[in-house]
């Protein structure tokens, strides 16, 4: 019997096969961790490079115009957040230290409020007070603004001499109509005073009519 020759079977991978597929593997995983790397590196340069935000601080604005000698109210204004180094001197951040208060002079909408838009300590200079100035003309209060500077001057309405209680006085405020008595008339003005004068004024009031003349 004729026999025939084995053929031969699949050939087994030797070792060398082995640590070439694994040196291959190898190679690969670090090509894709050679892209990882390469794109972590270009978002962080790209982070790096962007400028970073500035810091901000909260202030309050005024969301319509604020008439001057009227009381703030809570619906007039808003939290606003402000690049930290555009804050204005004196700006005011807290609700608390703007409702009720009356403001000085006009303040258009979207201006920030600062202490010295409304009436306090900062009103007045070092030394000085707020002295109440009620007129018994009204109509004075359409042409007489704060700012202005008025000389006070009180008739006794007996027929003596007019005579002029303060020079120059600075009207700080008008306070609005509605704030004033009804049952007074008049127009109240509040201005700038030393407190020696003040006290004058107060006398000249008890006893006199007082009206201005605008310097």
């Amino acid at each position: 019997m004729r026999s025939h020759p084995r053929q031969p079977g699949p050939r087994q991978a030797g070792p060398r096969h082995a640590w070439r597929s694994l040196a291959r593997a190898v190679s690969w995983h670090r090509r894709k961790l050679a892209v990882v790397a390469a794109v972590l590196a270009v978002l962080t340069g790209i982070n790096a490079a962007a400028p970073r935000p500035p810091d901000t601080v909260t202030v309050l604005r005024a969301t319509e115009l604020l008439p001057g000698g009227s009381p703030v109210t809570e619906g007039q204004v808003r939290a606003s957040p402000v690049a930290a180094g555009s804050v204005p001197d004196d700006a005011l951040t807290d609700p608390d230290q703007v409702v009720g208060r009356l403001v000085v002079a006009p303040v258009p909408a979207g201006q920030v409020l600062t202490g010295y838009d409304l009436l306090g300590e900062q009103s007045v200079g070092p030394g000085r007070v707020l002295a109440p100035v009620r007129l018994a003309d009204s109509g004075l209060a359409a042409v007489l603004r704060p700012g202005d500077r008025v000389d006070v001057l009180a008739a006794d309405g007996q027929g003596g001499p007019v005579r002029t209680v303060v020079e120059r006085a600075r009207i700080v405020t008008i306070p609005a109509a509605g704030d004033v008595s009804r049952d007074t008339g008049g127009v109240l003005l509040l201005v700038e005073a030393d407190a020696e004068t003040a006290a004058e004024l107060a006398r000249a009031a008890g006893s006199s009519t007082l009206t201005v003349l605008l310097r």
